[in-house]
Order: C-alpha cells, then structure tokens, then sequence
C-alpha cells in the first residue's frame, strides 16, 4: 500500500512556486495582501525596519491595478502607512493639441530641429 501525507503549508507553497523568480514571488505575496480589500476599504502597512517606503508603496500600487482598483496614501510619518482602496482612475492619454483650422492654411510645414538631411549627389 503506498503512504499518503498532507503536504505543510510551507511545502505546499514550494511546491507550488517552483520555477518562479523573486519578483514573481513578491508580486505575488503583494497580491495576496490585497486579496480582501474592496473599493472604499481602508487599510494600513506597518513596514519593517529594513523596508523601504517607496518600494512598499509601489508595490502595493501595482498590486492593487492587477486588481482592478488603486491606492491612496496617506502621508504620515513613523512606520506606519495608512491607504485607502479607490476605484482605478483611466489613464490620461497623450493627444496632440488640436490644430485650429486658420493656422494650418498657408502656413509653411515645420520643419524638425537639427542637421539638415544630405542630399543625395
């Protein structure tokens, strides 16, 4: 008859994220901090001390848009980072200015800065 074990939480998750490299690891940690948080919730991060603020919070930033939602923070000071989960914003698309139609009439075509072009002999 062969044995059968339960596998420990920790063996499981080895066996689980096998193959994967740090950074998948800690987005994935970071996406499982977020995992019961809705839009309107409130939270907070406690960091530790070899943590860094900036690296916690885009971290978290990111985590929150693969869920489908982003993050305020709060400023404080201390170890403490307070956070509130809002809907996530569309993000502002670049458009050129729009050319009125009495300018462009007439008007030589710009020319780019920089060395003009050789012309072929």
């Amino acid at each position: 008859m062969p044995k059968v074990r339960k596998l420990t939480k920790e063996e499981a998750f080895l066996l689980e994220n096998r193959g994967k490299g740090m950074r998948t690891l800690i987005a994935a940690e970071y996406d499982h901090f977020l995992e019961d948080y809705e839009i309107g919730d409130y939270g907070e991060v406690e960091l530790e001390p070899d943590d860094k603020r900036t690296t916690v919070r885009s971290r978290l930033r990111a985590a929150a848009k693969r869920r489908g939602f982003d993050i305020l923070f709060f400023r404080t000071r201390g170890s403490i980072i307070p956070f509130k989960i809002v809907q996530l914003r569309p993000e502002m698309e670049l458009h050129p200015a729009p050319v009125s139609s009495n300018s462009a009439e007439g008007a030589p075509q710009r020319r780019r800065p920089g060395r003009p072009r050789k012309q072929p002999a």
